[in-house]
């Protein structure tokens, strides 16, 4: 799926260019099982495991992507509100 070039800045193509073609809802469901079966098999000590001490956990990880999608979120609420 490719975003027309007024709809979004040229630095998230890279992005964009990710998303699968398809119904959007399904992929994020497929999405979300995807993941939970990926990550629900982990201890928590595995979770936490750092291979090196500057390095990040799968732990951290999630917990940056969960941060970023929040930010996504409350932009597109924003923009959708028409808010400057």
């Amino acid at each position: 799926m490719e975003a027309k070039s007024e709809e979004a800045q040229p630095f998230f193509t890279k992005y964009t260019q990710q998303v699968p073609d398809g119904n959007i809802v399904t992929i994020l469901e497929e999405q979300i099982e995807k993941t939970y079966s990926l990550l629900h098999p982990l201890s928590e000590a595995q979770a936490r495991f750092r291979y090196a001490t500057d390095k990040w956990s799968i732990k951290d990880v999630v917990g940056h992507i969960t941060d970023n999608e929040r930010i996504w979120a409350y932009r597109l609420l924003r923009i959708a509100r028409g808010d400057n």
